[in-house]
């Protein structure tokens, strides 16, 4: 009896589910859609593109939230993002060399439509003096870029103008390859910026009730050790008037209860609870390696020196630090990596992205998977240095305590004492808003470090700008103007070299694609040797879906399209709702 009553109440279920996902959603129907439980990466706590890209986690989530000019489909050729079209316009006896970009019509959460004007900020902002970021290598082609992040002339000066609404206009000094610079305008540094809201308070981006996305998600709820949900952006590309709800993004929401750690998600997953994993915890990574999908990302884990500080001042002992860490122990630790072998990954073109080369490839392997010992002890001793302290700066994940502990266990056969300085997050409050500082972020941007670990994602599809941040002239530094300093400022690490500055300013004079990349090899080599960075090891994609969860679509970067996704009877996963509300109710007590 007890199995009739079961089976009647299954087809009870099935039927009402059945009849529940083939209803039409729409504003009114209390049925929004489905809200996937997932576990997509480690806490994030900057939503803004120009700065979060440090973090293999923010760029899972920021590829969801945002959308450029351009993309890249998943074997990392060029596509439409929100460009419409483009028209090249050469006329070399007025000078004029520019790139006209026109807009699809779509809106940010906040139902204000996107405008060029949100991408002329978001390049402005990147080449202003007082501002500080890697994105600035990315745009030295444009006309006057250099003279305005060097302070010599005005932002107002810069060639890039929002001719309407929907028509951005760049221009340039010369005559370049126009498709090329497409495809830097797809970098994940260059999602568009909302002026007016950049400047409602310090960390912005940390606020939902400031934070705009124009992606097909939006920060729904923000609570940092608690959770953190993604909802349905209902603007983008949606004439509000005529379209479903439902046409062009699915999912209602995406939660992800932070209140678990690893070991608990993937419980949850086994138990059906969870419907994707991309974060599974180390202990159990080896076992699950055959069970994974994985691909390779284009985001590196590398330590960086803090080059003004004694003795990492010294070549010769970032070198031996270097030298001394066993990069394949530290990848079999990882499981979901591969030991890295330069400093640009794999992704990324030699020549350009018409040719099937790729700039790793090419280049081959510049450093070794194992440790040498022995050559870091003789270059330590020719520097003159026997030991000392040294502190590694960290976020706190799991993969960066493991990999801070066997460097340190390299170091510690140095005979340096090496500690391990966790950074996380702080809760303040500023002109009424309840914001989030990220304590990692302000001591990468400060140079507040000895050493650092970052998650360094390429900038783009060329090797040129991840390369040309060490060089002076294209660090994307940031000047105190109000002292009257009018110098350009080095990047995080303080490196400053007049050889490697020379070669990269030979690389972006160079026009010939083949004789550019060559320099850029060369640029690479150098900067290996006097590392100022150490790259250590690649990160892979590795994640799992339930079997009810479908239409979930890589990306290029190495996160996930969400937007088709679609939970089958997603009914039966609507104990979420608990996490989602409890965080909303949450969240209305604070403010």
């Amino acid at each position: 009896m007890k199995k009739i009553l079961c089976l009647l109440l299954s087809i009870v279920l099935i039927g009402a589910s059945a009849a529940a996902c083939a209803q039409k959603i729409d504003e009114k129907s209390t049925d929004k859609g489905s809200i996937i439980p997932v576990y997509l990466g480690t806490e994030i706590y900057d939503f803004d593109p120009a700065t979060a890209n440090t973090d293999v986690s923010a760029t899972k989530i920021l590829g969801m939230i945002y959308e450029g000019l351009y993309k890249y489909d998943e074997n990392g050729k060029l596509t439409e993002g929100i460009a419409s079209g483009h028209k090249v316009t050469e006329d070399p006896e007025k000078g004029l060399y520019q790139l006209e970009i026109y807009l699809k019509n779509t809106a940010w959460s906040d139902g204000r439509s996107v405008q060029a004007a949100d991408f002329v900020y978001a390049i402005k902002r990147a080449l202003e003096p007082e501002f500080r970021g890697e994105a600035a290598a990315l745009l030295m082609d444009i006309k006057n870029a250099k003279e305005v992040k060097a302070g010599d002339k005005s932002i107002d000066d810069l060639g890039v103008y929002d001719a309407d609404t929907q028509v951005i206009q760049i221009q340039f000094e010369t005559a370049i390859d126009y498709d090329q610079f497409r495809e830097v305008l797809a970098s994940p540094l260059l999602y568009p910026v909302r002026e007016d809201l950049t400047v409602k308070a310090t960390d912005w981006s940390s606020n939902t009730s400031i934070l705009a996305c124009n992606g097909p998600f939006v920060v729904r709820t923000f609570d940092p050790g608690k959770s953190l949900v993604l909802e349905r952006n209902i603007y983008y590309y949606r004439n509000i008037k005529e379209d479903s709800l439902t046409k062009y993004v699915i999912p209602y929401r995406l939660a992800i209860n932070f209140r678990m750690d690893a070991e608990a998600q993937l419980a949850a997953f086994e138990e059906n609870k969870l419907v994707f994993d991309s974060q599974l915890p180390l202990s159990k990574r080896a076992d699950y390696d055959g069970k994974v999908k994985k691909n390779d990302t284009l985001t590196e884990c590398v330590y960086l020196f803090n080059t003004k500080k004694a003795p990492f001042d010294k070549p010769e002992v970032r070198r031996a630090l270097s030298l001394a860490i066993d990069r394949k122990a530290i990848a079999d630790k990882i499981v979901f990596a591969n030991p890295a072998e330069g400093l640009i990954t794999k992704g990324v073109y030699d020549v350009n992205s018409k040719s099937n080369k790729m700039f790793r490839d090419v280049g081959g392997a510049l450093i070794s998977p194992s440790a040498n010992i022995a050559e870091a002890k003789s270059l330590l001793s020719k520097a003159g240095v026997n030991g000392g302290d040294i502190t590694i700066s960290i976020r706190d994940t799991e993969v960066d305590r493991a990999t801070a502990e066997l460097v340190s266990s390299a170091w510690g056969q140095l005979g340096f004492n090496v500690k391990v300085n966790t950074l996380g997050y702080q809760k303040y409050k500023e002109n009424e808003y309840d914001l989030v500082r990220d304590l990692y972020k302000n001591a990468y941007a400060t140079g507040d470090f000895d050493v650092i670990s970052a998650d360094l994602t390429m900038f783009s599809t060329g090797a040129f700008a991840n390369l040309a941040t060490y060089s002076l002239e294209f660090a994307g530094g940031k000047m105190d103007l109000a002292s009257g300093n009018f110098e350009l400022v080095p990047g995080v690490t303080g490196f400053n070299n007049a050889d490697y500055n020379t070669l990269i300013a030979n690389a972006f004079n160079e026009k010939d694609a083949a004789k550019r990349s060559a320099i850029l090899h060369d640029a690479e080599k150098m900067l290996l040797d006097m590392s100022p960075v150490a790259p250590i090891f690649v990160y892979q994609d590795a994640y799992m879906t339930g079997a009810d969860l479908s239409g979930v679509k890589e990306a290029f970067y190495g996160y996930h399209y969400f937007a088709k996704a679609n939970l089958k009877n997603y009914h039966i996963y609507q104990e979420t709702t608990p996490l989602e509300t409890e965080a909303l109710e949450a969240s209305d007590k604070e403010k």
